[in-house]
């Protein structure tokens, strides 16, 4: 089995793979992915009434779980203090948990290769079908084959195979790192922005930005962030200017802590992939015997714990009881 994706999918993916006694190849990109610079906020609450934000609101249980099968990865009970919505949300800090981005990514390569993933450190640079089955053309000049192969490399996964669903799109996000900011709790806004327009983005004529305004302990630091810039088509855009000062100035009109702002931080400004419709996918893709997809998350940390267990079960099993149940998550396309 190879898995194209070395982020908290691909590696989740792996991991459950690996506990059904499946041979898994990993090949994971150079460049940082998305999720190490994500909020790892897992609200202790449904966001939504959808099958599997319902699923999602229960995974923390599951990063426990992992917890215990796998020693400390990241992840921790906290308070939420919600801010910028109405008055009542200010009042008292909310049960969530979070899963430290900065320590799980530095823990996952060892605890891949101490699960018996066969980690490969390269970027894969084209996929075809070849004499029945996948191969995987990587920059460190290996060529690797499987007859199934599992793209869960994001924003990079169309450039791999042009004839990936329209349904995901690409956007460009930004945070900035503080190193020696000492956050202690997590303060997130009443209402996000982004989901709206993810929805809405396949009419979009025209480039549009919007800020989530948030603060959240990572490693010995905190992320402050974050801002997301959406683009006309399906094609991943360049990677554009001014986010940051346009983060810096939606900072200082937020309710959060005066001086954020002009904090000393390192920008970090990545791709993400997104779905038109709110739901992630993880389900063949078409005119593609063994070749899967498994990205378009929106809250990853709540959801992929949630979906790969499932999506292993199938992969390695075909089990049918699972692929009902990614269908009735509505991740499962037909």
């Amino acid at each position: 089995m190879l898995i194209v994706g070395g982020g908290l999918a691909g590696g989740l993916l792996a991991l459950a793979l690996r506990e059904l006694e499946v041979d898994v190849c990993l090949i994971a990109a150079q460049q940082p992915c998305a999720t190490q610079w994500s909020y790892g906020v897992i609200p202790g609450w449904p966001l939504g009434t959808s099958p599997l934000a319902l699923q999602a609101a229960k995974a923390s249980g599951l990063w426990r779980d992992l917890g215990r099968r796998y020693g400390a990865i990241g992840w921790s009970r906290s308070r939420l203090q919600l801010h910028s919505g109405q008055p009542w949300s200010r009042l008292l800090p909310l049960p969530a948990s979070q899963v430290d981005t900065a320590r799980f990514h530095a823990q996952l390569p060892e605890l891949l290769r101490s699960s018996g993933v066969r980690l490969l450190c390269a970027d894969a640079l084209a996929i075809e079908w070849d004499r029945g089955e996948w191969l995987v053309r990587c920059s460190d000049g290996s060529d690797q084959r499987s007859a199934q192969v599992v793209l869960a490399a994001g924003a990079a996964c169309r450039s791999l195979w042009p004839a990936w669903p329209e349904v995901l799109r690409s956007s460009w996000a930004g945070v900035l790192e503080l190193p020696d900011w000492p956050a202690t709790r997590l303060q997130l806004p009443a209402q996000f922005q982004r989901p709206a327009i993810e929805r809405s983005s396949g009419e979009l004529k025209e480039p549009c930005s919007v800020v989530d305004a948030g603060l959240v302990p990572r490693g010995d630091g905190a992320l402050l962030g974050q801002i997301s810039r959406f683009f006309p088509g399906l094609a991943l855009a360049e990677s554009p200017l001014g986010m940051e000062q346009e983060l810096r100035q939606a900072i200082s009109a937020s309710a959060l802590p005066k001086g954020l702002s002009e904090a000393s931080g390192i920008w970090r400004q990545v791709p993400v992939e997104f779905s038109l419709t709110g739901n992630p996918w993880a389900a063949p893709l078409p005119d593609a015997p063994g070749l899967f997809g498994f990205s378009g998350f929106s809250g990853g940390f709540a959801q992929v714990p949630v979906l790969a267990p499932l999506l292993a079960q199938v992969l390695a099993t075909g089990s049918a009881t699972a692929q009902r149940q990614l269908e009735q998550l509505q991740v499962w396309q037909p």
